[in-house]
């Protein structure tokens, strides 16, 4: 077995408009981070680019649109999918998802943001040039305490792992589990199997082994990679859950399964005043070096993520 030797990381995040207050701390956050000088590779959807142009100006940040790095077919349905969606609305989107989860139709909920998100994280960690894909969602804050080596190693491929025993897991983790199995092997999995559950960011790529499973998916459905994906009923695949389930049962150097100490997830958000004070906090514990501010919460509820971000955003530029 020849060991995996880390070379040109990168990091990763694809975003668009809706997260862009998000984005704004990330990027100050991490421009003040021990990962600063990582070249940041900042993929958004191509109508959303104009609110993004500024961070071209920064340093190490390289911003691309999804007509750069998505297929043009991929890239075409995506933008019809967002105008559908936009005209629909989150209830009947929800709908129409289901429709197309069990008959088929209609085509477009298979090419709504979510996924052409999880296409373009692969399509950028397959790109030759890096062999380290650090993925940062728009609602993470690196934390001064935040290195490298939490995401490679120079003996085996890193991989963040919570596990679990199959047979406890429901609903749409459960659905990316066994999706993942089916696609990538063993086909099925056995109730007491523990899986891997980590589904969140930071989540690391290993340029190797991303090509080869986008290799042995279209060696086995006979399809472009992202067309197989596509095909698959929509939120019922995870880019991660197939990565890591590669990893288990195909990648034959060491794989270092990692579990992810140094992440602090905040779910709850509605009170600024207490999110700031919660990060303030974190930012001085060394064992803390990445929070998510999960922006899930101030999308679905009545709160704005404004409400902390430009507190967080004050306090991070002057500490």
């Amino acid at each position: 077995m020849t060991a995996a030797t880390p070379s040109n990381p990168i990091l990763l995040t694809p975003t668009w408009a809706g997260d862009l207050e998000h984005f704004r701390l990330l990027r100050a956050s991490l421009a003040r981070s021990p990962l600063a000088g990582l070249t940041h590779h900042v993929v958004v959807q191509t109508e959303d680019r104009h609110l993004f142009e500024a961070y071209a100006e920064e340093p190490n940040v390289v911003l691309r649109t999804t007509a750069e790095v998505l297929p043009a077919d991929v890239e075409r349905e995506r933008l019809k999918a967002r105008h559908i969606s936009a005209r629909t609305g989150r209830h009947l989107t929800r709908i129409s998802g289901s429709l197309r989860r069990t008959l088929g139709w209609p085509r477009w909920p298979a090419y709504t943001g979510w996924h052409t998100q999880q296409l373009c994280k692969l399509a950028v960690a397959s790109e030759t040039g890096h062999d380290t894909t650090i993925v940062l969602d728009s609602d993470v804050v690196v934390s001064p305490s935040a290195q490298l080596d939490d995401f490679q190693t120079s003996d085996a491929v890193v991989c963040f792992a919570q596990w679990q025993p199959l047979g406890e897991l429901s609903g749409k983790v459960r659905k990316w589990v066994d999706n993942a199995a089916k696609l990538t092997g063993p086909g099925k999995l056995t109730e007491a199997q523990p899986v891997n559950t980590y589904f969140d960011t930071p989540f690391v790529f290993d340029g190797a082994a991303v090509n080869g499973m986008l290799q042995h998916l279209e060696q086995q459905s006979g399809r472009p990679w992202w067309q197989h994906l596509l095909n698959q009923p929509p939120r019922r695949w995870s880019e991660f859950g197939l990565y890591k389930q590669y990893l288990a049962q195909h990648e034959t150097r060491p794989v270092q399964w990692r579990a992810p100490d140094v992440m602090h997830y905040i779910f709850d958000t509605r009170d600024a005043t207490a999110v700031v004070q919660r990060v303030k906090a974190l930012f001085e514990r060394p064992d803390t070096h990445y929070i998510t501010l999960h922006s899930q919460s101030s999308g679905k509820h009545d709160w704005n993520a404004r409400d902390f971000t430009d507190l967080l955003l004050e306090w991070i530029t002057t500490r």
